[in-house]
């Protein structure tokens, strides 16, 4: 689970900076925005520097943030809206053009724009709110059409935020091993489940985990590249044959 790739080293380092530049100069110190093995990562690399970050991703509960250093100042009593530089923009569009947390992202990256400058995408029926660094703010709010669907876009949070859509899937595999849980989700073979995970490209809580065989329990959020982001909700008891009823869900 500790496993670090280049990329995951070179942030270590760099969150490490961050609260090192924030305690020398008293000044407030950002990093980009995380994801949610990342702010793992971050996590770590504060605690080893004995610093205490802040994590804000523009809302409650965002998941996918920026990490703030506020050495020397009453951060953690201020309200965090205006002190991190992350904004919001809201975009409307026809009840009925279906468009995607995935059309949104791919517009977005299309715009120019990397990952790391953007937040979380909730999509509704209607709208639609993206969360960015404040960088990234001005080029998001030029777009005007989401693939063929076109869009109005508004600064700041002008709707109720929406909530996170989960897709039910109902599964029945041979054990709880990583190995048969990956393969549940991603609907692939056990082989290539297992070489997707000794790849490291398979997170269990955000962690990468290189261990086919390790169990996954209940409530463990599973990321898969390339597949998305799924949980196991619930282990719901044996077949006739022996095997395991579960219920997954995945984000969508």
């Amino acid at each position: 689970m500790n496993y670090l790739n280049d990329e995951e080293r070179y942030l270590s380092a760099h969150i490490s900076d961050l609260a090192e530049l924030s305690r020398k100069t008293g000044v407030p110190r950002f990093s980009h925005v995380l994801s949610e093995r990342e702010m793992t990562v971050a996590s770590d690399a504060a605690r080893a520097d004995k610093a205490n970050p802040i994590f804000y991703g523009g809302y409650d509960g965002a998941t996918r943030t920026v990490c703030g250093f506020f050495e020397g100042t009453y951060a953690e009593e201020l309200p965090k809206e205006g002190m991190f530089p992350l904004r919001a923009v809201t975009f409307s569009f026809r009840k009925g053009d279906a468009l995607s947390h995935r059309d949104f992202l791919g517009a977005i990256l299309a715009a120019g724009l990397k990952r790391s400058a953007v937040g979380d995408i909730l999509v509704a029926e209607e709208y639609a709110v993206v969360f960015c660094l404040d960088t990234a703010e001005e080029i998001i709010c030029g777009l005007t059409k989401i693939g063929r669907v076109g869009v109005k876009p508004e600064k700041g949070i002008a709707r109720e935020l929406p909530r996170a859509r989960l897709e039910v899937i109902d599964k029945t595999v041979s054990s709880l091993r990583l190995d048969c849980i990956v393969g549940a989700c991603a609907n692939i073979s056990r082989d290539k489940s297992a070489s997707l995970i000794k790849s490291g490209q398979v997170s269990a809580d955000f962690s990468v985990c290189l261990n086919v065989s390790c169990t996954v329990k209940e409530g463990t959020v599973i990321s898969i590249r390339g597949h998305g982001r799924f949980r196991l909700a619930k282990v719901a008891g044996e077949t006739k044959k022996g095997r395991l009823r579960i219920t997954l869900e995945k984000y969508v």
